[in-house]
């Protein structure tokens, strides 16, 4: 017994078993320690509530199959022979009464092999029994029956309940470490007992009460399944009638005589119809009625959560990620032994997958039974931001990745400005996306020429496992819902052909990355939702300048580029830059504007500004009077008057309002008008002006080189 060869798999997402003895499967519960150590952190995970880890580790043990060895697979297809062993599984045993209970099973002359399973309040039973055949099909049926055996015999000698869904002949085994596993080679085999079995040929009449059951509970499922005896529907009703009363038990004289009487009125052979039906003696009587008559339970026959959760567990990784709202999932495959899963967002063929394999290999399930225990407490949420910050080597405080990885943009003008502006921006972008009432309002906006790697070095800022989460916007007429959306799902969003954008577009921007959230239903969802602002903004351009707004431009942080050093030849140092970027945030590092930065800011911004008509021509044609000095009272519309002969173009009220403050003209009331002291140029004076502007005006890319 202790030579009999078994199929022994890496764990239960291996489909290549290798072969081993039972003597090394004891061996290896004994005292193997990869065994010993998924074991340990399965225990440890359980007790700590973390269930996905522990369901890792259990996935990762190894396992073998007990009742037939595989080659090529773990299918019933792949089924080379039998082992005569069966399996009893008994979870959930209270913890002092593990020792009596596994006395009661290691005293008994059928126990083969007994141990702990890893959860270490369950026992895994092994043993023996005789009379299969060399016929797969056959044994298929058989082992079914020694399954039930075994299992009935064990929950009678202990009292427990065993687990009944483990019937299938390919179910695998895990192990777990039991340095006190029970192994007895003289083990008794339980004799498969098959009852004498009547035909439905030769049955005896079940009575008309029976058949009147019978007919109410079919008559059920086929209403339910829209199926009526009527034009182009007899053949197919007779049909599914014949078939559910033989899963009823039935027998066949009976159904023929019913079918008689019944379908009297169709042309074809009813009674051929029902007796090839019959012919399907496996499933006579499989189907049980309740006790008054009517038909089963809609549960009856379906698998519960529990056991949904168990399969789930078996077969994949799962993750609710809170950023995407999606629920994620990692496939058991080889690849999981050697490095971290890898997680993809669950598909309606990821779902279909799992109903498919678990309707073949375990019970009957309903596929949105499957959907909804995938979108409940049992997926765990994940915050994939949370688990790469916080698994970080501490900054050591002293090198400044963050200005290294600003050196590698050289800008037209003041370097050291771009390495501030950039470092309060990149740390901004970590409270953003953890403090609920925390935004990141400024925009980093490169401006060179296509080809320069603007866009490549924003998108590189995040990480390879973060970089699902950079969007690239393209220029738009209008912010959709789907734009808001994209608020609270990204972390970067780059704002390509930003010198594009008409004023209108920029305008619903600023407000967009105002947001400190959104409250809308998603797409297929049915309720709003209240979800939190995440993002950060950068953008790229070709035209320095861009910038239209009169009221100011102080979330925009602009910088012409020179050089920029691709990305790709020169990697970042991504645990450098966000273990110092999460210390200085974690340190009180000022990330926001105070107000002289900002004045300073909007002055560095005048440089980006696009030519604005209505200030060129208030300064072509006024000035603010000079102490001592009488100026004349002007109103907006003869600004407006002054300024707009010859002029197409449509010119702004609010605009000069806006730019008469700014430019410092002293704002008076006369006559219950309101206006400004000013002193106005004439014709010669212009010219004048004009003249000196052209003699000492410096060169326009100089200054915009200049702080």
């Amino acid at each position: 017994m202790k030579e009999l060869q078994l199929s022994l798999f890496k764990g239960y997402p291996d489909t290549v078993p290798d072969t081993i003895t039972l003597q090394g499967i004891i061996n290896l519960i004994q005292n193997d320690p990869s065994v010993r150590d998924h074991t340990e952190k399965y225990r440890y995970y359980h007790e700590q509530g973390s269930l996905s880890a522990a369901a890792r580790e259990k996935s990762s043990c190894p396992c073998f199959a007990v009742a037939v060895t595989f080659a090529g697979g773990k299918q019933q297809a792949h089924i080379q022979s039998w082992t005569s062993l069966g399996i009893v599984d008994i979870d959930n045993v209270p913890t002092e009464k593990l020792p009596e209970i596994r006395k009661q099973i290691t005293d008994s002359p059928h126990t083969l092999l007994c141990y702990t399973t890893i959860s270490g309040r369950g026992i895994r039973i092994i043993f023996p029994i005789d009379g299969l055949t060399d016929d797969t099909e056959q044994n298929i049926k058989l082992y079914k029956k020694a399954f039930e055996q075994g299992n009935r015999y064990y929950a009678d000698l202990t009292g427990c309940t065993c687990d009944l869904k483990c019937k299938n002949a390919t179910r695998l085994s895990g192990l777990a470490h039991d340095t006190g596993v029970y192994f007895n080679p003289d083990a008794t085999p339980f004799h498969i007992a098959i009852p004498q079995k009547r035909t439905p040929g030769n049955a005896k009449p079940a009575g008309k009460r029976l058949l009147k059951k019978a007919l109410t509970a079919a008559g059920r499922i086929l209403k339910k399944e829209g199926i009526a005896y009527e034009a182009h529907h007899r053949n197919e009703y007779i049909m599914r009638m014949g078939y559910l009363l033989n899963t009823y038990g039935i027998p066949l004289q009976e159904t023929e005589e019913w079918a008689a009487q019944q379908f009297a009125d169709y042309d074809g052979d009813a009674a051929g119809i029902i007796r090839s039906c019959y012919r399907h003696t496996d499933e006579h009587n499989t189907r049980p009625l309740t006790g008054n008559g009517s038909a089963p339970s809609e549960e009856e026959g379906y698998a519960n959560v529990a056991e949904i959760e168990k399969f789930l567990a078996s077969q994949a990784l799962f993750r609710q990620n809170i950023i995407t709202r999606q629920c994620e999932v990692a496939f058991k495959t080889l690849d999981d032994f050697s490095g971290k899963p890898a997680y993809t967002s669950l598909t309606d063929r990821d779902v279909n997958t799992l109903w498919s394999r678990m309707n073949k290999e375990i019970s009957r399930v309903r596929l949105n039974d499957i959907y909804n225990v995938l979108h409940s407490e049992y997926v765990l949420q994940f915050n994939p931001f949370r688990e790469f910050l916080f698994n970080l080597k501490p900054w050591d405080g002293i090198t400044d990745y963050i200005g290294e990885l600003a050196d590698t943009v050289r800008v037209k003008g003041d370097q050291q400005r771009f390495k501030h502006y950039f470092r309060k921006w990149f740390v901004n972008i970590l409270p953003t996306l953890f403090e609920e009432h925390s935004v990141n309002h400024e925009i980093l906006v490169l401006i060179g020429p296509q080809g320069s790697y603007k866009t490549t070095w924003f998108n590189h800022l995040l990480p390879p496992e973060l970089q699902r989460y950079f969007y690239t916007k393209m220029n738009s007429d209008r912010i959709t819902k789907d734009d808001q959306f994209t608020l609270t799902e990204f972390v970067l969003i780059c704002l390509e052909e930003i010198d594009e954008m008409r004023p209108a577009e920029l305008s619903q921007l600023k407000a967009l990355v105002t947001m400190k959230g959104i409250n809308e239903r998603a797409a297929y969802g049915r309720n709003k939702e209240h979800r939190t602002h995440i993002a950060s903004f950068c953008g790229t351009g070709n035209n320095i300048q861009f910038l239209n707004d009169p009221t100011g431009n102080r979330r925009w942080l602009p910088f012409e580029v020179e050089e920029i050093k691709d990305p790709n030849l020169y990697p970042f140092n991504y645990e450098g830059i966000y273990s110092q970027a999460f210390a200085l945030w974690k340190s009180g590092f000022r990330y926001w504007f105070n107000r002289e930065e900002i004045d300073v800011l909007n002055e560095h911004n005048r440089n980006f500004e696009t030519p604005n008509l209505e200030k060129e021509l208030i300064l072509t044609h006024f000035r603010r009077p000079l102490p001592g000095e009488n100026g004349i009272f002007i109103t907006t519309a003869h600004i407006l008057n002054r300024i707009n002969a010859l002029i197409k173009h449509p010119l702004s009220s609010t605009k000069i309002g806006i730019i008469m403050k700014q430019l410092g003209f002293e704002n008076i009331r006369c006559g219950g008008q309101r206006g400004y002291r000013a002193v106005e140029y004439n014709a010669e004076e212009i010219y004048r002006n004009q003249c000196a502007a052209a003699r000492y005006g410096s060169d326009s890319s100089t200054a915009a080189e200049q702080p």
